[in-house]
């Protein structure tokens, strides 16, 4: 099985990935994303990605996730 790893951040304003192909649901959305070095990168779209944990349980649905490439 594939494992994909997903990193919790705290300071962050927004759910982001640069991976497209995790997300079950997407629309074009660009939006500008300020990074705690003070650079400015940019999303490509927005929509809905679900995670089946590790060791099972229920399927976590993340909502309004944004896709930047560029991270």
């Amino acid at each position: 099985p594939v494992v994909h790893l997903w990193n919790t951040d705290t300071g962050a304003s927004s759910h982001m990935t640069p991976h497209r192909s995790w997300f079950k649901s997407y629309s074009h959305h660009i939006i500008p994303i300020r990074l705690a070095d003070n650079s400015l990168i940019y999303s490509e779209g927005i929509g809905t990605v679900e995670f089946q944990p590790e060791g099972g349980g229920q399927v976590v649905k993340f909502c309004d996730v944004l896709h930047v490439p560029a991270l």
